[in-house]
């Protein structure tokens, strides 16, 4: 019996392993290889430069035009990646005016996202990437999302752990009953800001539980320093307590006193556990019966190889990893911890409404 049960997991540790080998040597089937697609990234910074690493490995990516408004970030990405055939620009909307394009992606701070999505729908770009979190408002993301299905536009966030194969493994893994049905999801990250690093574990938690979030308890950090990436950006540290649907627990930990950063999970089912250590680059699965099985991780960490998964998934006809619903979700959750704290820590329900869809958030 534990040798089935053994040979089980290891087939779907060889199938996410194929898909590392195809993933490092080629796009995806779908892709129609006769075609070249114009890309542009706007946002030159980190992030931004890590998408225009990850398009450089996507045959099928042309990488036209790329936009700031600083010009320094411009200067320092010219500098750090080589790009002797894109065109650079200092203002989006110049950008996206003046070049014929498949595909867009979004890579400023958050609080620009949805403008500039705007403005690329009103171009009729058919194609849309949105660095996460989707936006710094509800309201403007949930019009966003419906714009784009009206106008049969491809939207994408970059919740880049739904691209690891190393996560659909464990998905998988979860699907199959591996650890019975789960009930519990705890996340330890240590600090970074719940917006932007935190959305991409409480996305992690809706999705391998497998059910939207339905209700929000957050507790958030006070600001102590100013943000790193400037004094008009907020996204302190906190904790927050989740509920799915389907009655599964999450809990995510990004509190500012935490000394290090962990991204470490444990998933709890009903007979057995998983659990996922990011930094060591493991996971083990721990069924009460059939024993503990240890996996090292098999594909990258690294923002610019994520996104190379992403982008060729969004020149493919394959559906979309997150479309906007999932982003959408994550999003509210974040907004109802706000809510929540500045109320003593009380239960916010999702989808939310009134004010609180209204309400901008001054994300980096």
């Amino acid at each position: 019996m534990i040798d089935t049960f053994k040979k089980q997991i290891l087939k779907l540790v060889a199938t996410q392993n194929l898909v590392h080998a195809v993933s490092n040597t080629s796009v995806p089937h779908t892709l129609k290889k006769e075609r070249v697609y114009r890309v542009a990234v706007i946002g030159a910074g980190a992030m931004g430069r890590d998408q225009c690493l990850g398009l450089l490995k996507v045959p099928q990516a042309y990488l036209v035009a790329l936009a700031d408004q600083k010009t320094d970030a411009l200067d320092r990405l010219r500098q750090e990646v080589t790009l002797p055939e894109t065109t650079f620009y200092d203002d989006a909307q110049k950008l996206i005016q003046a070049e014929k394009l498949d595909l867009v992606s979004i890579a400023t701070n958050t609080v620009s996202h949805i403008k500039i999505a705007q403005m690329v729908i009103n171009a009729g770009i058919s194609r849309i990437i949105i660095e996460k979190p989707i936006g710094n408002q509800v309201e403007a993301a949930r019009t966003l999302a419906q714009q784009c299905a009206q106008g049969h536009i491809r939207l994408t966030v970059n919740l880049s752990r739904r691209w690891s194969n190393d996560y659909k493994g464990i998905h998988r893994c979860i699907e199959h009953g591996f650890i019975g049905n789960v009930r519990q999801i705890y996340a330890s990250l240590g600090p970074g800001g719940l917006a932007m690093v935190g959305v991409h574990f409480i996305d992690l938690i809706a999705w391998l539980g497998q059910a939207p979030i339905t209700w929000v308890i957050g507790h958030f950090d006070p600001i102590s320093t100013p943000n790193r990436r400037g004094i008009e950006f907020h996204d302190p540290g906190g904790y927050l307590l989740l509920n799915l649907a389907n009655g599964v627990r999450g809990y995510v930990d990004a509190s500012d006193d935490l000394n290090q950063r962990d991204n470490f999970m444990i998933i709890r089912g009903e007979t057995g556990r998983i659990e996922i250590d990011e930094r060591h680059g493991v996971w083990h699965i721990i069924n009460d019966t059939l024993g503990r099985y240890t996996f090292q991780f098999t594909d990258t960490t690294k923002p610019a190889q994520y996104f190379q998964k992403v982008a060729a998934e969004m020149l493919s006809d394959s559906p979309s990893s997150c479309p906007a619903e999932p982003a959408i979700n994550a999003l509210e959750a974040i907004v109802a911890a706000y809510y929540s704290s500045r109320n003593q820590q009380i239960k916010i329900n999702l989808p939310l409404y009134g004010e609180g869809t209204l309400e901008e958030f001054p994300w980096p």
